[in-house]
């Protein structure tokens, strides 16, 4: 009896065991699971934030306003200036300027990187247009001074920039997109007294 009973006892202690070993070898494959989920969240977190740097980088224009203007004027001399765009066409930033005078009303775009002239048209005004007024860019403030405003009223780094007059009141305005990598924020500053006037949030970056 005393023989049987030990047989019983010490199969009864190797079942345990072996139940251990099984429960132990279960919870070390859950604990590497979620060791491996941790990790790769962290690798996608670390991803998203790289990505998102890469989209705030603020970018620098080789090529300044004052620059981009003497182009025009090289190509359209003594013409009255109606809108200054600073802006991203297939990945490449360029400068679009609308001038006239009394009869026409011209167009270049010029490389912000290069200074090259891309392409330049001129085209008859129409009666409406022809008594209309040209920007005073000496009484507004510079690309670089409305860059700060916009980005004190939104999240992000300016990506791209409009002066031009509006019809309406006569006034001239910037208006400037900031990004901060996901959305995009338009605000729209007097280009005079530096008052925001608008501020348009949560549209669509498409320059993801």
């Amino acid at each position: 009896m005393n023989k049987l009973t030990k047989l019983t006892a010490g199969a009864a202690l190797i079942g345990a065991l072996a139940v251990g070993t099984v429960a132990c070898s279960n919870n070390d494959h859950s604990e590497s699971t979620q060791s491996s989920k941790v990790e790769k969240s962290k690798k996608n977190t670390k991803k998203a934030v790289k990505q998102n740097e890469t989209k705030l980088k603020r970018t620098k224009i080789d090529l300044s306003q004052s620059e981009a203007l003497n182009k025009f004027n090289e190509k359209y001399p003594n013409k009255k200036i109606k809108s200054i765009d600073l802006k991203q066409e297939n990945g490449t930033y360029v400068y679009e300027i609308d001038g006239f005078d009394k009869t026409n009303e011209y167009t270049a775009t010029i490389n912000a990187d290069t200074g090259k002239l891309l392409h330049s048209h001129s085209e008859k005004l129409d009666l409406d247009d022809r008594h209309q007024k040209a920007l005073d860019l000496d009484s507004v403030i510079s690309r670089d001074e409305a860059t700060k405003i916009a980005e004190k009223h939104a999240n992000g780094v300016s990506k791209e920039w409009n002066l031009e007059l509006d019809e309406d009141d006569g006034k001239a305005y910037w208006d400037v997109e900031v990004s901060d990598g996901t959305k995009s924020t338009e605000v729209k500053i007097n280009a005079t007294s530096k008052d925001v006037v608008r501020t348009d949030r949560d549209h669509g970056d498409d320059n993801d």
